[in-house]
């Protein structure tokens, strides 16, 4: 999922794997007091409950369900997506309100292994491209 998200993103996937260190970690590892003095645009507490993730210097640290049903999966995907653009932008201004001020989304599919047969995934991913190139 990651390399197929910097793939879209016209991103060098071996530079980027590279330099970043992404730790993928179980729901139950979030640790709420981080959160505490954080708020949602609409002024609610962080849901511990659902997906989260941290980009700082070279570092992602997401924390998601472990679980194989598709909709635990589609927040999964949803978190890494978001926090992936957020590590693209890593020291340009854009890094923040590039995330979370872009309405604009573009959809990307790939192939992968489920078990016993290959499933096409669909997601859609924040279109932070015109940033990238900036």
């Amino acid at each position: 999922m990651v390399e197929n998200i910097l793939l879209h993103l016209d991103v060098d996937v071996y530079t980027f794997l590279q330099n970043w260190t992404i730790n993928f970690r179980d729901l139950s590892q979030t640790d709420p007091r981080f959160y505490d003095h954080i708020v949602t645009t609409s002024g609610q507490r962080i849901n511990t409950d659902m997906p989260s993730g941290v980009t700082g210097k070279y570092v992602i640290d997401l924390y998601l369900h472990d679980h194989d049903e598709r909709m635990r999966n589609r927040e999964n995907g949803d978190r890494v997506q978001h926090e992936i653009c957020h590590a693209v932008l890593f020291g340009k201004p854009s890094f923040v309100k590039g995330v979370h001020d872009t309405k604009d989304r573009f959809q990307i599919s790939f192939w992968y292994w489920a078990r016993v047969w290959w499933s096409r995934w669909y997601m859609n991913v924040i279109d932070v491209r015109k940033f990238v190139k900036a």
